[in-house]
């Protein structure tokens, strides 16, 4: 599917979308880990590592450390979330390198709110390679 197909396609959702004025009585509201669209990059390690020393604050290295093994723009959206104000950078490193959505900052944010575990067992409970069972270079334990 095209660029331009796929954006169209996602103008027709939105227009043909119901409005909804407010939310059910009783509702809760959800975050979804939502998985980002994958591009169609030939290196998305790359273009992760240029978009996160163009978007965040990131050294050179620590761009590095993040997206080493991104299969999309994944671990900065993690990053970004994180480290608005919850985590140190290397911190915020460590939990969302090999992100694939926002679950391991999510699952940060929930062991935060619901148990009694320390941060540095809450970051290695929710990592990203932790629950995808990576090697720190993303690729799979085997």
């Amino acid at each position: 599917m095209s660029w331009a197909a796929l954006v169209a396609s996602l103008a027709a959702c939105e227009r043909d979308a119901p409005t909804i004025s407010r939310e059910p009585r009783g509702a809760r509201p959800q975050i979804a880990a939502l998985v980002p669209v994958q591009t169609e990059e030939d290196f998305p390690a790359l273009g992760c590592y240029e978009r996160a020393r163009d978007r965040t604050l990131l050294a050179q290295n620590d761009a590095y450390l993040l997206c080493l093994g991104a299969t999309s723009d994944a671990p900065i959206a993690c990053y970004e979330r994180a480290s608005a104000g919850l985590l140190l950078s290397a911190q915020a490193i460590e939990l969302c390198r090999c992100a694939e959505s926002l679950a391991p900052i999510e699952c940060y944010e929930r062991a935060v709110r619901q148990t009694a575990l320390m941060q540095p067992d809450i970051l290695a409970l929710c990592s990203a390679t932790a629950m995808q069972r990576l090697y720190p270079n993303c690729t799979p334990v085997r």
